[in-house]
């Protein structure tokens, strides 16, 4: 049996070490596989219970890289104070002191882990997450006796156990070790390269004037008869003060402003402006898993992911109801300034974004010579940059492959959105 919990991908946030802690609870105690190891009754602060979490990092770091990929993005887990039926819990310690105490056994150039509370039901369990293995990896050897164990000990995972290494797994590490895996050769192309990224030297402008009408607008709308006044109107709802209505409006306002930015880029979106159409080319025989695509910005480029932008139009928020009144008035902005939009085509359903100065695009699985389209994401140039060429660098790793393919995209700036507040985002010129 395996645990009823999705193993296709690693466990790394809070919430997904909870869940991880939610299904060994809820296991059947036959349920234990090479890539988890749970454990009730250790006392962390205790240098015997330091050194057997040394033996089993040890052991997970030590198993086939091939069968470690079946389940959990290779990592390992090693859980401590729960198992089936039992949530025991562990009195903790300062993660940095459980370290310091593991360290010795695991030696300078041992196996990666990190360590992790998670909090489930009121009690506290200990999670350690092992480093994948991978082709290359040295042997892992137990760097400091205690009990009946010796320095120099192989230990390797098996079907829920931890055991010393016999000589065909002695043997099988011996050729992990003396293997590197293959460098990958991950690729990106671009259609219709150079890209070309126009600017709005004149949005900031068309934008205030759109916010100022707004304001006009609300301002006129408020005016409220004397008879209405919300402390002394006969039968009237509204008990709102001059100074609290003021309030409203400023953050109405603040908000339409977002808004209006929200707006135009949508209108930019959905006119292809400075569109980034990328392919990830695997030429070899062979798959990639967890491939990584980063574009790094430069200075002076922003970017946004169409998908964010190709739905329904953007609502903009709700005008303050004026002092008085009963019914909410509609937004009254003028549509004109963004007529004759084109609804923009919808991407794949990659877990693409933008973060700081990055596009980061993630692919779970690359087959053997496949070629796949990326998320289009359209980039923005600051008027500031004015006429010139630059490149745009772009690097690819993957979990399973050594090494990180780089490259380049060619971007063309010095075009700028004609100035046209009727068709905004419709045409370009030198």
């Amino acid at each position: 049996m395996a645990l009823n919990i999705d193993q296709t991908s690693p466990f790394r946030s809070p919430l997904q070490l909870r869940a991880l802690v939610e299904a060994v609870k809820d296991a059947g105690e036959h349920d234990e596989n090479d890539w988890i190891e749970w454990k009730s009754n250790y006392d962390l602060s205790e240098k015997k219970s330091k050194a057997l979490l040394a033996r089993h990092i040890l052991a997970m770091a030590n198993r086939s890289v091939e069968r470690s990929r079946q389940a959990a993005g290779g990592f390992g887990y090693i859980l401590v104070g729960v198992e089936p039926g039992n949530l025991a819990g562990v009195e903790t310690i300062d993660l940095a002191d459980l370290e310091s105490g593991i360290r010795p056994y695991l030696g300078p150039l041992g196996p990666e882990w990190i360590p992790s509370y998670a909090t489930i039901e009121g009690r506290e369990v200990l999670v350690i997450a092992v480093d994948p293995p991978k082709q290359g990896d040295r042997i892992h050897t137990l760097e400091k006796e205690f009990d009946r164990y010796y320095a120099g000990m192989i230990f390797v995972r098996r079907t829920a156990q931890t055991a010393l290494a016999g000589p065909g797994e002695v043997l099988s590490l011996t050729q992990r070790a003396q293997t590197a895996e293959e460098r990958q050769s991950l690729t990106l192309s671009v259609q219709d390269e150079p890209v070309s990224v126009p600017s709005w030297p004149w949005l900031d402008e068309i934008l205030k004037n759109m916010l100022e009408e707004e304001r006009r607008e609300v301002e006129a709308n408020s005016k409220r008869k004397p008879s209405m006044h919300p402390r002394f109107a006969s039968g009237g709802t509204d008990s709102r003060t001059d100074e609290e209505y003021a309030d409203e409006v400023r953050e109405y306002l603040e908000e339409y402003n977002s808004y209006l930015f929200e707006f135009a880029v949508q209108a930019y979106v959905r006119r292809g402006h400075g569109a980034l159409r990328l392919r990830l080319h695997n030429s070899q025989e062979r798959s990639y898993q967890q491939v990584r695509v980063e574009v790094d910005l430069p200075q002076g480029i922003s970017a946004c992911l169409a998908d964010d932008y190709s739905g329904d139009d953007i609502e903009p928020p709700i005008r303050p109801i004026p002092l008085g009144e009963k019914n909410f008035f509609s937004s009254g902005i003028n549509y004109a300034h963004f007529n004759n939009i084109v609804p923009a085509g919808s991407t794949l359903d990659l877990h693409a974004r933008v973060e700081g100065r990055k596009i980061l695009c993630d692919v779970s699985s690359l087959r053997a010579e496949e070629v796949l389209p990326l998320p289009v994401f359209h980039l923005m140039a600051s008027p500031d940059l004015g006429s010139a060429s630059i490149p745009m660098p772009w690097s690819i790793t993957a979990v399973n492959a050594v090494g990180r393919t780089k490259g380049a995209v060619n971007l063309e700036l010095g075009h700028t959105i004609e100035r046209n507040a009727e068709a905004l985002g419709q045409g370009e010129k030198d």
